[in-house]
């Protein structure tokens, strides 16, 4: 799996640094024109400003799209573990909420990661046996940075890196009538993003992606019989929009 994980990533890649950056912002102008009268201050007309050549001119007020901008992700994830961190919360899926800040082509992201898991046997964790019946929520929250290679038709390839913190959390200790502690672990993620976005309006997209990644979490730091490491995939649906940049523009 992790193979063909690493030759995705490697052919897209490839593919964007060939045809990557075609995805040009639209600026749009006004109709209409304004004429603007030069202003220059009577203290400097003296001996400093050569006023024979001051006549007003027109411009066009214009608009683009700002480095700037936001997306939100709202996915279903599914995790792939070795085998003995399989035998202990099996290979699941979960919720997948994602928040981006864009700057041109770089995105700074935050995940959030939930779920709630029936483990699969008891193990013991600081002189404590969780049994099955416990509820036992798994919160991953990954921090990463990313990279947008823009296609035509509104296609991006988006390679990213991070951290990934991961915790564990028994939610019906009541009932259980015990108290559990887990130490928390963490550990390199890579992936890749590709993205298929619709424009809504002016400068608003809607995405339908799919992400593929990697996560070398330390699993055994949270129980010695653990293993290391999992695989994702994603599948999602994202809203992205940019801040408006106005700019005034010479009518010659």
């Amino acid at each position: 799996m992790k193979r063909i994980f690493l030759v995705i990533t490697s052919v897209f890649l490839i593919n964007s640094i060939s045809f990557g950056q075609k995805w040009i912002p639209e600026v749009i102008c006004s109709t209409d024109t304004l004429t603007v009268e030069p202003y220059i201050s009577m203290k400097l007309i003296p001996e400093k400003i050569d006023t024979t050549n001051l006549d007003s001119y027109k411009i066009i007020q214009c608009r683009t799209r700002s480095k700037v901008g936001f997306r939100m992700d709202i996915a279903v994830s599914n995790y792939y573990y070795r085998d003995n961190t399989t035998s202990w919360i099996g290979q699941h899926g979960g919720p997948n909420f994602n928040f981006i800040l864009v700057v041109d082509k770089i995105n700074f992201g935050f995940r959030f990661k939930p779920w709630t898991i029936y483990p699969k046997k008891e193990m013991a964790f600081n002189g404590q046996t969780l049994p099955t019946t416990a509820k036992l929520n798994n919160i991953r929250l990954d921090y990463y940075v990313g990279y947008s290679f823009d296609f035509e038709k509104l296609i991006s390839i988006e390679p990213y890196a991070g951290y990934n913190r991961t915790s564990f959390l028994v939610i019906n200790e009541d009932e259980l009538n015990q108290k559990f502690t887990f130490n928390k672990t963490g550990g390199l993620i890579v992936g890749t993003t590709l993205n298929k976005y619709f424009k809504l309006k002016d400068y608003g997209y809607l995405s339908v992606f799919g992400t593929l990644g990697c996560g070398f979490v330390d699993y055994e730091k949270v129980h010695s019989d653990l293993d290391n490491g999992y695989f994702e995939w994603n599948l999602g649906i994202a809203v992205k929009s940019f801040g408006i940049k106005r700019f005034n523009k010479k009518v010659e």
